[in-house]
C-alpha cells in the first residue's frame, strides 16, 4: 500500500487546491432582482448540472503549481492529466476504479528510499502500465476526489463580498465578471449561466477555466494485459 501513498502523494496535494480580460463596460445585473451572491451560486449550481464538463488550468497549492486537464461526467467517470514539477500523471476514473499511468520524471521521485529491486519494479510498471485501485479505497480518496464535480465546485458557494464588476468575454464567449474574495469569477452571459473560468492572483492562485459543458467525455479503460494491481 505504500506505493499507492508514493505514487499519489503529490496528485492528492493537486486535488486540495480545486477553485479579467476583454472589454469591461458598466456594471450590469446578471440576474435581474438576485444579490450578487446568489447570482454566484445559480452560475455553480448550473455548471453542476451540465452533463459534463473539462476543466483546465493551473493551481498553487502550498507554492506547488499544479497543471490540470480533467473532463469529468456526473456519474463520476473522468479522463486526463496532472502536470507537477516533478512530473506527470495520466488519470482514468470509472464508477468503481481509478487507473494512473506516471511518466518517468514523477516515477523517479516516487521511488526514492526504496531498495533497488523494488524500486526497479515500481519504476517499470509506474511508467509502462496502469496501476488499478477501487474507486473506494481510502488512499486514493484525495485523487478520486478530482472527478467529483460536487466536491470540486462546492467551495463556490456563498462567497462574501460578491461583487458583479461587469461584462467580459471567455474565449470570445460573452461572459459577466463577479468578484469575490479575492477571486473573480467569470459567468456565461448567454444562455445557461453557467461558471466559465475562476481566476486567484497570488501565492496560492488559481486560474481553472471550464470547456465542453455538455460534450461527450470519452472514458478509454486501460487493457487489462497493461493493468496491474498494488496490494
Amino acid at each position: 500500500m505504500h506505493t499507492v501513498h508514493r505514487l499519489t502523494a503529490a496528485a492528492l496535494a493537486g486535488a486540495a487546491a480545486l477553485g479579467l480580460s476583454g472589454c469591461v463596460t458598466e456594471p450590469a445585473p446578471l440576474f435581474p432582482g438576485l444579490e450578487n451572491a446568489q447570482s454566484l451560486d445559480r452560475s455553480v449550481t448550473a455548471l453542476r448540472g451540465a452533463s459534463t464538463f473539462t476543466v483546465s488550468g493551473k493551481t498553487v497549492t502550498k507554492g506547488v503549481p499544479t497543471q490540470v486537464n480533467l473532463s469529468v461526467s456526473e456519474t463520476g467517470e473522468c479522463t486526463g492529466t496532472m502536470s507537477l514539477p516533478t512530473g506527470y500523471l495520466k488519470v482514468v476514473r470509472t464508477r468503481e476504479d481509478v487507473f494512473l499511468q506516471s511518466d518517468e520524471a514523477f516515477a523517479r521521485t516516487r521511488t526514492e528510499g526504496l531498495p533497488a529491486d523494488e524500486a526497479e519494479q515500481v519504476f517499470r510498471d509506474a511508467t509502462t502500465r496502469w496501476m488499478r485501485q477501487e474507486a473506494s479505497d481510502p488512499a486514493l480518496r484525495g485523487l478520486a476526489s478530482l472527478c467529483d464535480r460536487d466536491g470540486m465546485l462546492n467551495t463556490f458557494y456563498g462567497r462574501l463580498g460578491t461583487q458583479q464588476e461587469g461584462r467580459t468575454e471567455v474565449d470570445g464567449r460573452p461572459a459577466v465578471a463577479i468578484t469575490a474574495d479575492g477571486h473573480v469569477f467569470h459567468v456565461a452571459a448567454v444562455g445557461e449561466p453557467y461558471l466559465l473560468k475562476v481566476t486567484k492572483a497570488g501565492p496560492e492562485g488559481i486560474d481553472l477555466t471550464y470547456t465542453g459543458i455538455n460534450q461527450p467525455v470519452r472514458v478509454d479503460v486501460p487493457d487489462e494485459k497493461d493493468v496491474y494491481e498494488v496490494d
